[in-house]
Formats: C-alpha cells, structure tokens, sequence
C-alpha cells in the first residue's frame, strides 16, 4: 500500500507544470556554475564552490523545492476533496503519510543533488572540487528528507501550507536562523551543512560549520520522526473535521 501510495503521488508530483517549474530553479545554480567556468574566476576555487552551494542552493534551491513537492503530496488532495478517496480506506494513517513521503523526499533529493553536482563540478572538478561538492550534495539529499517531512505535516495541519513554507524558508532559513548563536539548533540548513562539513574531507566547510555532528544528526532525527508523528496524528484528525 505504501508503494502504490507512492507511485500515485509521485505521479501527480511531476505535473507538466510544476515539474518544468522545478527543474528551472534547480538548473539556475548551474547556470552560474557554468559562468564562473567560463570566466575562470581567481582565487580558490573549493572555498568558491562551497560558498555558492550553499547559499544558493542550500540556503535557496533546496528548500523551495521541498516545500513545492512537500506541500503538494497530500496538500493538493486535501485542498480540493480528492482525499477523501483515501481516507475512507482502511489504511492506517503513519502508511498514507510514508508513502507520500516516500515520493516527494526523493524527487526533492534527486533534482537538489544533481544541481549540487553539477554546479560544483563545474566550478572547478579538476581543481579540486569534488570532494567538497559530492559532500554537500549527500548532505543536500538528507536535508530533502527534513524539510518535505516538515511540509507535509505542515499541509496537514492548515491549508496555507504553501505559503507559510515560503516565509519560512525565506524569514527563517534565509535570514534570521544564522544571526543567533541559539537559533541553529533550530535550522534544517545548519543541520545540512554541519552534516555537509562532517563528510567534507578538505576541511573547508567545517571553517564555518555552525553545529557539531552529532547535534545536527540527533536534531535531524528529532525533526524527522516529531513530523512523522505529527503528521499521521493530524490526518487522523482530518479524517474526522474533514478540514481545517
């Protein structure tokens, strides 16, 4: 049941629409990949490519792609009825939530990381990149997992999911989590790139690698299971409001 649940949502997910939409954000950083190449930038260019993945893509592209997908795996079905085929089904609720989570994470992680390879190879893959690059990129792809699970439960919880992701990834993930010492323990993006510097075999991340591994990974694990839960326990109750 959760794979077939997967399979009808990944389905969905990849709309003409919203599938081109996507794969526009996420070729954006290799496009500016591409130019730095192209220029032949001075300087180092492993610090050069960590810098422009995360803040474009880390900081901007991942979390905008989640929240699209994440909101969308069960949000859409909620917002116009069509989940009530689903919920009147005797299928527990943690199985429905798995399997929309088992069809947005990867498709999220999937685009994220290939832009991530791409725009870090083409920084500089003979110079030295790589390393550094295919560590943010695993990093990427656990960070994916975090933040579709926040937006799925979040489109559980309200309606206006969509557009409470935005302003959080834009507020919180973009601007205030990195201004205070206290606040990144709250941040998916200082999880990701502390995970990031962890892998990262030339040291360069870890320079500025806002927690230590394992409090990214047990806050990692925190985030992941609490939203789980949360979710299953709200579409319980959806079942039973029929809305919010």
């Amino acid at each position: 049941m959760i794979g077939t649940i997967a399979g009808v949502t990944l389905r969905a997910l990849l709309a003409r629409r919203r599938a081109l939409l996507m794969l526009l954000l996420v070729a954006a950083p290799v496009a500016l990949g591409l130019l730095a190449r192209l220029r032949g930038l001075p300087g180092d260019p492993i610090e050069r490519a960590a810098n422009t993945l995360e803040t474009t893509i880390v900081r901007t592209v991942l979390p905008l792609v989640a929240v699209v997908f994440g909101t969308s795996a069960i949000g859409a079905e909620l917002e116009d009825g069509t989940a009530i085929y689903l919920l009147t089904k005797p299928v527990a609720r943690w199985r429905i939530v798995a399997g929309k989570l088992l069809a947005a994470a990867p498709i999220t992680a999937l685009l994220v990381s290939a832009s991530v390879l791409a725009t870090g190879l083409l920084i500089g893959g003979e110079r030295g990149t790589a390393p550094v690059t295919l560590a943010i990129a695993v990093a990427s792809a656990i960070g994916a997992l975090l933040y579709v699970s926040v937006f799925i439960a979040l489109s559980i919880l309200t309606s206006r999911a969509l557009i409470i992701g935005f302003i959080y990834v834009l507020l919180w993930e973009g601007l205030l989590a990195g201004l205070f010492e206290g606040t990144r323990v709250l941040s998916i993006r200082e999880y990701t790139m502390s995970i990031a510097a962890a892998l990262d075999p030339s040291g360069v991340i870890a320079e500025n690698a806002p927690l230590g591994l394992a409090t990214a990974v047990v806050a990692s694990a925190l985030v992941l299971v609490g939203s789980f839960l949360l979710a299953s326990r709200w579409l319980s109750t959806k079942e039973l409001t029929g809305g919010d």
